[in-house]
């Protein structure tokens, strides 16, 4: 049981005006290494890092090595996100294999300068999955041109990472209640989460959290535990995918074109 804790939140909309006019700052990222039944789906695997510059708007390089460091421009501020969001360019030119955008698969992230850490003798701002939702977060208050620098991120963090899967925590709640100022423990609730049993067809098939455990299908049919209600997306390691449709009465399993 959670108890409740004091705010996590100290000024956060009273600072916008400071860090605007300050210069922004070139930084390394290191992203980390993708599930290996993402790897196994998707060989051609890219990313676009996302970080946002002092006055909210977004700064944006692609990859296609996540061994390798990449340099994004951020702004100069405390807790300035970072996003990570796999995609794969040229899907729709393999037979059977889905197109996949940015935002298919959830994002790692990261924030400067709390997950800052030092890669071959350099700073580098190291990503992970599990923070993603953190970042997520922290990214959409900084798009409402909101100052985070006060908020205390390594103890949403903390909570955060107490879950097995982020994903499955009310972000979009989370995110209000830190805008409004009113945030505590008490808000970190997860989703309405239901057991559903589909059949996609034959294969190993896994959902777009990289927390999911790929299933193999018996008979054609698999039962997932724990998914929010929502649209999601049901992928094989063959490439293919569903969209699946979690309600509260209703389960649909719709073919992506």
């Amino acid at each position: 049981m959670r108890l409740p804790l004091i705010s996590l939140l100290s000024g956060l909309c009273l600072l916008n005006a400071c860090s605007a006019f300050l210069p922004e700052q070139t930084i390394q990222v290191l992203l980390p290494a993708p599930p290996s039944h993402w790897q196994a789906a998707f060989p051609r695997l890219a990313w676009k890092v996302s970080a946002r510059r002092n006055d909210g708007a977004m700064r944006e390089v692609v990859t296609d090595d996540w061994r390798r460091p990449v340099r994004v421009e951020c702004a100069r501020a405390v807790n300035a996100p970072i996003l990570a969001w796999p995609f794969v360019a040229d899907a729709g030119a393999s037979p059977g294999v889905c197109s996949l955008g940015a935002g298919a698969l959830c994002p790692a992230g990261g924030l400067f300068p709390l997950s800052l850490r030092t890669f071959q003798g350099t700073d580098v701002v190291e990503l992970s999955w599990e923070d993603g939702p953190l970042a997520l977060v922290v990214d959409r208050l900084a798009a409402c041109g909101r100052d985070t620098s006060r908020f205390n991120a390594a103890r949403l963090r903390r909570y955060l990472r107490e879950e097995g899967d982020p994903w499955t925590v009310g972000l979009d709640v989370i995110a209000q209640k830190i805008a409004q100022g009113d945030f505590t423990a008490w808000d970190l609730d997860l989703l309405p989460l239901a057991d559903v049993e589909v059949q996609p067809g034959p294969g190993t098939w896994f959902l777009e959290s990289p927390f999911c455990r790929p299933q193999v299908a018996r008979e054609g049919s698999i039962r997932l535990s724990g998914v929010p209600r929502g649209s999601h997306r049901l992928f094989s390691l063959g490439g293919s995918c569903w969209r699946l449709d979690v309600e509260e009465e209703t389960t649909l399993l719709l073919p992506m074109q």
